[in-house]
């Protein structure tokens, strides 16, 4: 186990931001900056020392006292209301709201940190991550030293998703993929098809390597006979299903199927008459000439709802409890047969 940090002390806040010990413990516990007359200059200040020192105020002292903040961090590490974006964070963000409002705490949504590279930092210096009582962190990808940093603080937080970026044991709500995955390869397999095409976005994110590991296991098993394929190669998808003579093709989530749905019938191949598709993702609200696209129904309302409720357990139980907490849980998803897979066509 990596050693406990040392936790600044208020003195030390107090010298990096000039100001007295005693200001520092006000600014703390004063809540929502109305019981204590301090310039919100002073504020201020306190503020970014804390940020610079990370000080990490005792939850289970602040709790006694009755001052915790009643607030829940929301930190994303891609942009999240994109147009792009909101089909997968857009349930998880409802679900987060409408928790937050039955146990009665409000949301912080931390947007200060610059999208570099495609993702944001969690400890850069502009994200206020100490206002909140504890955070939920969203993301397909998320930092492994980042994640092992908060476990070592001892700082109250939750992963929607299964982690695997760090050997430390991280809190997370995630899906099981790899079983829905395993239940449409056997639906294909009893309608008779026999070769069959992985379409993949090349992820590390830890959901795309289960569904990746329930296909190879698929293979292995001789259940399914694959061939992968990258999604920046969908221009030689169509050749890829002819060499290989596949008859099913899964796509590593919706829009990924619809795309290969496209590619596939501009160079003649029929879909499903001649080949099969189904997403191993979210299908609501996704079709195919008609049809109800074949994949999974993801509960991501209940996984955010359970995701704050791990949290709600953390920031209530003592530091030396937590261990014992199960905060480690995967939901199932629900298999949508659809439309899109049927019967192998007899050649």
């Amino acid at each position: 186990m990596a050693p406990k940090p040392r936790r600044v002390t208020q003195r030390e806040i107090a010298r990096i931001a000039g100001v007295s010990q005693t200001t520092v413990s006000l600014v703390l516990n004063d809540r929502d900056g109305s019981n204590i007359r301090i310039p919100e200059e002073t504020r201020e200040r306190v503020r970014e020392a804390i940020e610079a020192a990370t000080y990490v105020a005792d939850p289970a002292a602040r709790r006694l006292a009755g001052l915790d903040n009643q607030i829940v961090g929301v930190f994303t590490y891609e942009p999240a209301l994109s147009p792009e974006s909101m089909d997968f964070y857009g349930p998880l963000l409802n679900g987060i709201e409408r928790a937050a409002e039955q146990v009665g705490c409000d949301l912080l949504f931390f947007t200060s940190s610059p999208v570099e590279d495609g993702t944001r930092r969690l400890f850069h210096r502009k994200t206020r991550l100490r206002l909140a009582d504890g955070c939920i962190l969203l993301g397909q990808q998320m930092d492994g030293a980042e994640l092992e940093r908060l476990v070592d603080e001892r700082f109250p937080f939750v992963a929607v998703g299964r982690r695997d970026e760090t050997e430390a044991k991280v809190p997370y709500v995630g899906l099981d993929y790899v079983t829905p995955t395993r239940a449409l390869i056997d639906r294909a397999v009893a309608l008779d098809h026999e070769r069959a095409v992985y379409l993949h976005r090349d992820r590390p994110s830890p959901t795309a390597r289960d569904r990746r590991a329930a296909i190879e296991s698929a293979g292995a098993e001789g259940r399914l006979t694959f061939a992968l394929s990258g999604a920046e190669d969908l221009a030689g998808l169509a050749g890829l299903v002819r060499d290989h003579r596949a008859t099913v093709l899964f796509a590593e989530d919706a829009f990924l199927a619809e795309d290969a749905i496209h590619a596939l019938t501009g160079a003649g191949v029929r879909t499903p008459a001649d080949v099969s598709v189904a997403a191993l993702a979210e299908v609501r609200g996704h079709r195919s000439d008609g049809r109800v696209l074949t994949g999974f129904h993801v509960p991501r309302d209940e996984v955010a709802a359970e995701a704050l409720e791990v949290l709600h357990e953390l920031i209530a139980s003592p530091v030396e409890d937590w261990d014992s907490l199960d905060t480690q849980r995967l939901l199932g998803a629900e298999v949508e047969p659809g439309e899109t897979i049927v019967e192998r066509a007899t050649r």
